[in-house]
């Protein structure tokens, strides 16, 4: 049977994020970024990179996080594209913590 008006109403909509140990949660909240899962890379959600892999298969290894430091801890280095000034801080070799 399908919910009713009400029920549809107090659904809210769940979010599938990844934490820092690399397991999966839902939030209420969407992430901020967006990762590829066997890459190890993050990025903006509006990557340009990332939107242009999507029709490549893209979206079966697409993960999110929901900030920066998360992304960081669970083992994923900055987008060379849209996080240009975190990626090369993270190639020089120095530490890629979330901005301030």
């Amino acid at each position: 049977m399908p919910p009713t008006q009400e029920e549809k109403f107090s659904m809210k909509k769940r979010y599938l994020l990844t934490a820092s140990d690399g397991s999966t949660y839902e939030s209420e909240e969407p992430g901020q970024l967006g990762g590829h899962r066997e890459r190890r890379i993050y990025g903006r959600l509006d990557c340009g990179s990332a939107r242009a892999a999507l029709p490549k298969g893209y979206a079966k290894h697409r993960i999110f996080f929901a900030d920066e430091n998360t992304a960081i801890a669970a083992g994923y280095r900055p987008c060379g594209n849209c996080m240009r000034e975190r990626y090369r801080e993270w190639k020089k070799g120095g530490e890629t913590g979330a901005a301030t």
